[in-house]
C-alpha cells in the first residue's frame, strides 16, 4: 500500500479493477451532510452497483438515508451519549460499531477528517483509508495519522465542490457533472391544495447567526403583500418564543408556527415551500439541495461555503458583520420568486 498515491488508479497492480464498496465517514454537521451528497451521486454514476455505506452522527442520519445510492447508514449516537451519558446510548453506540465492523470496504473515505471521524475510520475494516493531510484536518492535525493516503484541500473552494474534487482523486469520478443531490425523490410530492407559503427559518444554533426580529417583521410584511402565507418552524423554546412574537405582529391568519420535528418533517416543510428564507444553518443547505427558491441571510459568518444547486433561484446576502436589511432581503426574495416562475414557464 505504501506505493499508492493520489489520484488512485483502479485496476493498477495495487488495486482491484473496480471498487466494490466504499464507506463514507461524514459524522456532522447537517450542512456538511448535504454538501457530501453530490459526491456520492458522482461515485454512484462512475461505478454503477458499488455498495456505498455512510457513517454519521445519529442526529443527521436521515439525510444520507434519503440518497438512493446509499446502501446502509450507521447512525452513531455520539452527541446523545455526550449529553446524557446513559447506558442505553452507550449500548446503541456499541451496536452500531459492531455492525460497522462486520463490513469490509475497498475504500474508507473520510471527507470530514477530524479526530472523531479519524477514530471511526480506524475502527472500520478496509483495505485503504484516505483523508485530508494534517494541515487540512479542521484544526485537529492528529487525525491525519489515521489515513494511509492524504488529500490536500484546494484553497478557497467551497464544501460541495471540494468534496467532489476529493472524490475524483480517490474514485475517478467526474466533478464536472451537474450537481445532483438526489434526495428529492425520497420526499412526498407537494400538496397542490396547500396555499403557497414562505418558510422563514429564523433559528440558529449560535446567537451571532440570528437576524434581528425587526427585520423578520418587515420582511414578513412584504411577503404577505406578495400573497404568501408565512410558516415559522421552531425546534426549542427560544425559537418558539421568537416565532410567537413574530406571528403576533402580523395580521391574523397569515402566519403560523410549525414544530419542525425531525429532519424528515423539516425536509417536507422545505420541499413544499414556495420560498425559503434562512440563516447560515443546515436548513439553508437543505433548501438549496431541494431546489427551492432561497434567500440566505449571513450575519457573523460568510457565504463562502454555501453551494446552491440552481444559482438563479438563490441569493446570499450580508456576511462577516455586514447584516443585510429587510428591504434588500425582500428584493432578493422577489428576484428568486420571479426566476422560479420563469423556469417553470419554460
Amino acid at each position: 500500500m505504501t506505493t499508492l498515491q493520489l489520484p488512485l488508479r483502479w485496476g493498477s497492480p495495487e488495486l482491484p479493477s473496480l471498487p466494490r464498496s466504499v464507506l463514507v465517514v461524514q459524522i456532522s454537521a447537517m450542512g456538511d451532510q448535504v454538501q457530501t451528497l453530490p459526491a456520492v451521486s458522482d461515485i454512484a454514476a462512475r461505478w454503477p452497483g458499488i455498495a456505498i455505506d455512510w457513517v454519521v452522527d445519529a442526529r443527521f442520519a436521515d439525510i444520507p438515508r434519503l440518497h438512493p445510492a446509499v446502501r446502509s447508514v450507521f447512525a452513531l449516537p455520539l452527541k446523545a451519549l455526550q449529553q446524557r451519558r446513559s447506558a442505553a446510548e452507550f449500548r446503541a453506540l456499541c451496536g452500531q460499531v459492531r455492525a460497522l465492523r462486520a463490513q469490509r470496504y475497498d475504500l474508507i473515505w473520510d471527507p470530514h477528517s477530524v479526530l472523531k471521524s479519524a477514530l471511526i475510520s480506524r475502527l472500520a475494516r478496509g483495505k485503504l483509508r484516505v483523508g485530508y493531510r494534517a494541515q487540512d484536518c479542521g484544526g485537529e492535525p492528529l487525525a491525519a495519522h489515521a489515513y494511509q493516503l492524504h488529500f490536500a484541500r484546494p484553497p478557497g473552494i467551497h464544501g460541495t465542490t471540494g468534496r467532489r474534487i476529493f472524490a475524483q482523486a480517490v474514485l475517478d469520478t467526474d466533478p464536472t457533472r451537474p450537481v445532483e443531490y438526489a434526495i428529492r425523490q425520497g420526499l412526498p410530492a407537494p400538496d397542490l391544495d396547500t396555499p403557497s407559503y414562505a418558510l422563514l427559518a429564523h433559528g440558529a444554533s449560535k446567537s451571532e447567526k440570528l437576524w434581528p426580529q425587526s427585520s423578520w417583521r418587515a420582511l414578513g410584511s412584504r411577503l404577505i403583500e406578495l400573497g404568501l402565507q408565512l410558516v415559522l418552524p421552531w425546534g426549542n423554546e427560544a425559537e418558539r418564543k421568537r416565532a410567537e412574537e413574530l406571528v403576533a405582529a402580523w395580521p391574523h391568519g397569515v402566519a403560523r408556527l410549525a414544530d419542525r420535528g425531525g429532519l424528515p418533517e423539516m425536509a417536507r416543510l422545505i420541499a413544499g415551500a414556495a420560498l425559503v428564507v434562512g440563516l447560515d444553518t443546515g436548513f439553508s443547505h437543505l433548501a438549496a439541495a431541494l431546489r427551492r427558491p432561497l434567500v440566505v441571510l449571513f450575519t457573523d459568518t460568510g457565504p463562502e461555503l454555501f453551494t446552491p444547486e440552481i444559482a438563479a433561484i438563490s441569493r446570499t446576502l450580508g456576511g462577516h458583520g455586514n447584516i443585510p436589511d429587510a428591504q434588500t432581503a425582500a428584493h432578493a426574495a422577489q428576484q428568486v420568486l420571479a426566476a422560479w416562475a420563469a423556469s417553470q414557464a419554460q
